[in-house]
């Protein structure tokens, strides 16, 4: 069951007991084929976008002041499909999809106050997400929220904006060291001229495209955006890049090399993503016990790891995005471009405590602890607030009700509890398997992925 757990808290956001147990008599590849299939059809995630939608089936063409309008009616409406995202993360099905989509986001990096701009783009990244990394590339490039967000849209013959040239290589593709200023020169050339009508939908403005010849990474042509993502995907240092960032995410902050090159051997030869994660997944090395609860969970993997435990719903959206706010990771509002550091930037003096006491908060009536100024700005009072969640512990005791103390401990936390740890809780007598979770949700061992 150990090796079942650890590749669906990695790759997916965990699974329950029952599930992990059917999984047993199978191979590994046989599991791997199982979560790969689950993810074969992907399906977009929206909320009631009408309004978008009945504006672009009649002639939207000059009438950006009523697109604005309604921009600006819509825009209360980021809360719900914040959290429609993070349920969709706690319960889909095509769980791996949805961790792709989930780690693309902080690579990809936009933020938009568009609404019906921002789904769009997220809905193609799950398209995207274990498709051909040179289309997905070039399909990032064209999307009207990443083109306002890096100043494509403002990328014009003879006067060119280097913005998206140069984090498309520092940060989607090369990283720092594999090219030149005078690539992020000719890159922008080639991006002139891009942009997108009112509907999202990708335009090349001609007078404003640079047809020249450009001189990029060795090649010379009449080279346009699509041309410079071929090139990029070329070098060996792109298959390398991505991969490293990969088995950050996936297996361990400190990367080992030649697990790396191993990977960038298989993705260099088609930049297949689904390829590339079967591989992983059926390396041996992903389950090495250095490798398996190692990783400091990412707020967005805290709550849906509770929810798998217990499933809970917030009353108020409001108070789900403070809470994210408060953890140091709100979905759709990520810090800047290079997205969120993850790792030990997720753990500090203010967020170890609330973390701690997470599970209690929401599925205890208990109460938020924080010393932090975003919550004596927010709330006017130094300490706590009762949070209105609602949790289903009837699912609980249907998947956990079941199990043993060891079997419990290894449902919930994954990092083997050792020491003391494991003895105090052996000595628990009188306590329910309820309060008994609560504890473990409470430990540090649940901090870790």
């Amino acid at each position: 069951m150990k090796n079942i757990y650890h590749l669906y808290r990695r790759a997916a956001f965990g699974i329950r007991p029952s599930e992990a147990k059917k999984l047993t008599s199978f191979t590994r590849e046989e599991v791997v084929d199982k979560l790969m299939e689950g993810s074969e059809n992907v399906t977009p995630l929206t909320v009631d976008l009408s309004e978008f939608d009945e504006f672009f089936a009649g002639d939207f063409q000059g009438k950006l002041k009523e697109f604005r309008k309604l921009i600006r009616k819509n825009a209360s409406k980021h809360l719900e499909y914040n959290a429609a995202w993070l349920e969709r993360i706690s319960t889909s099905k095509e769980a791996l999809n949805e961790r792709m989509t989930l780690f693309w986001s902080n690579h990809f990096v936009v933020r938009d106050q568009v609404l019906y701009y921002s789904v769009q783009y997220r809905n193609m990244l799950r398209e995207h997400a274990l498709g051909d990394f040179r289309d997905f590339t070039k399909e990032i490039g064209k999307a009207p929220s990443m083109m306002k967000y890096l100043n494509t849209n403002r990328n014009k013959k003879g006067n060119p904006n280097e913005n998206y040239a140069r984090e498309l290589l520092e940060l989607f593709t090369l990283g720092e060291g594999n090219y030149t200023e005078d690539d992020i020169k000719e890159a922008a050339r080639a991006f002139t001229g891009w942009g997108s009508r009112m509907d999202g939908s990708f335009i090349l403005n001609e007078r404003r495209h640079d047809f020249s010849t450009k001189n990029f990474m060795g090649w010379k042509g009449e080279l346009d955006g699509d041309d410079i993502v071929n090139i990029i995907c070329k070098q060996k240092a792109c298959a390398t890049f991505i991969c490293t960032k990969l088995y950050r995410y996936f297996v361990n902050t400190n990367v080992n090399p030649d697990h790396v090159e191993e990977m960038a051997e298989v993705f260099h030869k088609d930049h297949d993503i689904k390829n590339l994660m079967r591989f992983l997944f059926m390396s041996d090395w992903f389950y090495d016990a250095d490798n398996v609860g190692n990783k400091i969970k990412s707020p967005i993997d805290l709550l849906s790891s509770i929810y798998r435990v217990v499933p809970f719903e917030f009353e108020d959206h409001r108070q789900q995005l403070f809470v994210q706010r408060l953890l140091g990771q709100s979905l759709l509002e990520p810090p800047n471009v290079a997205g969120w550091p993850g790792g030990r930037s997720w753990i500090n003096s203010h967020t170890l405590m609330i973390r701690m006491k997470l599970a209690s908060v929401f599925l205890g009536n208990g109460m938020i602890p924080s010393e932090s100024f975003q919550y004596k700005a927010a709330q006017g009072r130094t300490f706590g607030d009762r949070l209105k969640v609602s949790s289903d512990w009837s699912s609980f005791s249907n998947e956990y009700g079941g199990l043993e103390f060891e079997g419990l401990a290894e449902a919930i936390c994954a990092p083997e509890l050792k020491g003391g740890t494991a003895q105090m809780f052996k000595e628990v007598d009188g306590f329910s398997k309820r309060e008994i979770s609560m504890q473990l949700m409470s430990l540090p061992e649940f901090q870790l992925t």
